[in-house]
C-alpha cells in the first residue's frame, strides 16, 4: 500500500475581506517528506547506524594528549600508593615484633627469668637455639619455615600459635623454591622463612658451647642453657667474653643500663648480611659485622626488653653494609652509636 501525505498550505488573501483559504498540496510520500527534513543515507543490516558512522573519530594528537594525561596521573599517584603500602608493611611489622617480644618474656616468665638461649652458630637442636638455622641469602633455611614451625628448635612458636610468618619482616620480597619436606609445598614457590634477629647482647648458651664457643667448629651443646651469652663480637674481635667489659642480659630480670625500655631484644635483620638469628653489633668502634634492615622508608623494627616495639628510621636512609664494614659516613656513625647507646654498657 502506498501511504500519501497531504500538506496543507495557508495563503492568505491580499483583500481583507477575503477568507483565509487552504490550497490543497499535491500528494507526496512520507518518507520523501522526512528524507527532505531528515536525510538519511542508505542503511542495510549490520552496517553501522547513521548517528555512529557519521561519528568523528579521535585525532592522533587528542589520543596523545588523553595518554600523556593517564601516565602523568600515574607518575602523581604510584609514589602515594607505594609510600602508602610501605607505611602498611612499616605497621605489621611493629605488631608482629611486639608479638615476638610478648611471646618472649611469656617464655622468660616460665624459664625462671632466663632468656631463651641465642648462641652464634645457627644450630638446630632441639632445645639449643631460639631459633635455628641459617636464613640469609643462600643459607639451608632460607625457604624452609618447617625449623621455625618446630616447637623444639624453635622455642618461641608455641606463644605465637604456630604462626612462623611473624619471623619475616613484610617488606623482604625474597621469594624462592621452597626447602622443606612437606609434601603439599614441594615444587611450590614461597617466601622467605625469617628477617628477625636476635641481639648478641641478650639470650643464654650452654655449658657444652661456653667450653667450645672460641675453639674450632664444630661446636658442643649439652647441659642447661642458663648462662648468660658471652656477647662474642661486642668488643669487634669476636673474642668478648660476658660482662668483661660490656654486660650481656641472660635474664629479664637484669637491670643493668640501658635498662628494658632502652635495650633492644629482636630487630629486623638486612637479607644481605643475614645468616643464624644472633645479631653481631661491635661497641669498641663504628662498624657493621651484622647490617640492620632499612626495609621501611630507610628505616628498621626493634623490639625491646619492656615490651614495646617501635620503627628506628636512619639518618643514613642507604643499605647498610655488614661484614665488619668500617662506617666513615657521619650520618651512618650517628645510626651506629644510636645502636650502640641500646646494645649494652659498661
Amino acid at each position: 500500500m502506498k501511504v500519501e501525505c497531504r500538506t496543507p498550505i495557508r495563503q492568505v488573501g491580499n483583500d481583507s475581506n477575503d477568507a483565509d483559504s487552504e490550497i490543497g498540496a499535491p500528494p507526496l510520500p512520507c518518507f520523501a517528506v522526512l528524507n527532505h527534513i531528515f536525510p538519511l543515507r542508505a542503511w542495510r543490516p549490520g552496517s553501522l547506524i547513521p548517528s555512529m558512522k557519521n561519528a568523528r573519530a579521535f585525532t592522533l594528537i587528542e589520543l596523545l594528549v588523553v595518554i600523556a594525561i593517564i601516565a602523568i596521573l600515574a607518575a602523581l599517584l604510584l609514589p602515594v600508593f607505594s609510600k602508602a603500602k610501605g607505611r602498611a608493611q612499616g605497621i605489621a611489622c611493629v605488631n608482629q615484633g611486639k608479638q615476638m617480644m610478648t611471646a618472649m618474656l611469656l617464655y622468660t616468665s616460665e624459664n625462671n627469668e632466663f632468656f631463651p638461649p641465642n648462641p652464634d652458630d645457627g644450630n638446630i637442636l632441639p632445645g639449643y637455639n631460639w631459633c635455628g638455622g641459617q636464613a640469609g641469602i643462600g643459607g639451608p633455611e632460607e625457604f624452609d619455615p618447617d625449623v621455625l614451625e618446630d616447637p623444639t628448635r624453635s622455642l618461641l612458636i608455641g606463644y605465637l600459635g604456630g604462626n612462623a610468618s611473624i619471623f619475616r619482616c613484610p617488606a623482604d620480597l625474597r621469594m624462592g623454591p621452597y626447602r622443606g619436606t612437606k609434601p603439599a609445598l614441594l615444587g611450590q614457590i614461597v617466601p622467605a622463612a625469617r628477617t628477625f634477629s636476635m641481639s648478641q647482647a641478650v639470650g643464654t648458651i650452654d655449658p657444652g658451647y661456653e667450653a667450645t664457643e672460641f675453639g674450632s667448629p664444630p661446636y658442643s651443646h649439652y647441659g642447661i642453657p642458663n648462662l648468660s651469652v658471652n656477647g662474642p663480637w661486642l668488643n669487634n674481635q669476636q673474642t668478648h667474653h660476658r660482662d668483661s667489659p660490656w654486660h650481656t642480659f641472660g635474664k629479664a630480670s637484669d637491670s643493668h643500663a640501658p635498662g628494658p625500655s632502652g635495650l633492644w631484644v629482636l630487630l629486623d635483620e638486612d637479607a644481605k648480611g643475614l645468616n643464624d638469628a644472633a645479631f653481631a653489633f661491635g661497641m669498641e668502634s663504628p662498624a657493621w659485622f651484622d647490617a640492620p634492615g632499612t626495609y621501611h622508608d630507610g628505616g628498621c623494627g626493634f623490639a625491646f626488653a619492656d615490651g614495646h616495639s617501635e620503627t628506628h628510621r636512619w639518618l643514613s636512609r642507604a643499605e647498610k653494609q655488614s661484614n665488619g664494614f668500617v662506617i666513615t659516613d657521619p650520618s651512618d656513625r650517628q645510626d651506629w652509636e644510636w645502636m650502640q647507646q641500646r646494645t649494652s654498657a659498661k
